[in-house]
């Protein structure tokens, strides 16, 4: 897999630099994951305050592009992205489960 940088463009207002990419010679459609962790070595970054969010494939080859955002800290990414768009990079949070011994509350039945 290689990953071609195509633009570089700084966004002040966001706090965030805005990547478009290539990735060329790749037989499978690579994770959101694979290509934070090839663009943060290649950019230097770090891979929690990056996130992953177009794919446009080309018809008919393997070639496709995509677009990365890399924010300054955890903070901006969080206040600007869509919650959609960071649970497709970061998965979602897990939710604590209820103690054995205790049950969860259930609803009031309405009448």
């Amino acid at each position: 897999m290689r990953i071609d940088i195509v633009k570089k463009q700084e966004n002040v207002l966001l706090g965030r630099q805005e990547i478009e990419f290539a990735v060329k010679e790749v037989n499978a459609t690579p994770s959101r994951k694979e290509l934070r962790q090839k663009l943060a070595a290649l950019i230097n970054a770090d891979e929690k305050n990056m996130v992953v969010d177009v794919f446009a494939t080309k018809y008919g080859t393997s070639e496709f592009g995509g677009v990365c955002r890399v924010y300054k800290n955890d903070k901006d990414l969080k206040r600007t992205e869509l919650e959609y768009v960071v649970h497709r990079n970061f998965g979602r949070p897990q939710k604590p489960k209820a103690a054995e011994g205790q049950e969860e509350p259930k609803p009031a039945a309405k009448k």
